[in-house]
């Protein structure tokens, strides 16, 4: 299984958002967010993730989360360190050719940011 990493997370209200179009290859998953939380006082232990909801699910796909360890470059007093990663994984059902859509609601305190994606499924010769 391949996959193709496009992120994006913003904390405000949730608003009116233009889907982010995301394209893919028939039979291939495509990351939709990683959610990472680094804490500030450098530790690696673990800080809070809020669990995502899927608001809007694909017809003709589904959506994976994995949790994984993502390394976290040095930055200001902290050295290079490894922090817990959840991914939003995006399969389209087997053989599927054309879009699909998918929102997800991520609740942060007081705000929720509401990620859409319009997703093209695209024949192994069309170009991404």
């Amino acid at each position: 299984m391949s996959f193709v990493v496009a992120a994006s997370l913003a904390t405000f209200p949730a608003v009116a958002q233009n889907a982010k179009p995301l394209k893919t290859k028939k039979n291939t998953s495509i990351a939709l967010v990683n959610l990472l939380n680094p804490k500030p006082d450098c530790s690696a232990n673990v800080a809070p993730i809020a669990v995502p909801v899927i608001r809007e699910k694909p017809v003709n796909g589904f959506v994976q989360m994995t949790i994984s360890v993502a390394n976290v470059a040095a930055s200001g007093n902290c050295r290079e360190r490894k922090v817990p990663v959840i991914a939003l994984i995006y399969t389209p059902k087997a053989d599927f050719v054309g879009n699909d859509a998918v929102t997800i609601d991520i609740e942060n305190g007081n705000r929720t940011t509401s990620l859409s994606y319009s997703i093209s499924v695209q024949t192994p010769g069309e170009t991404l």
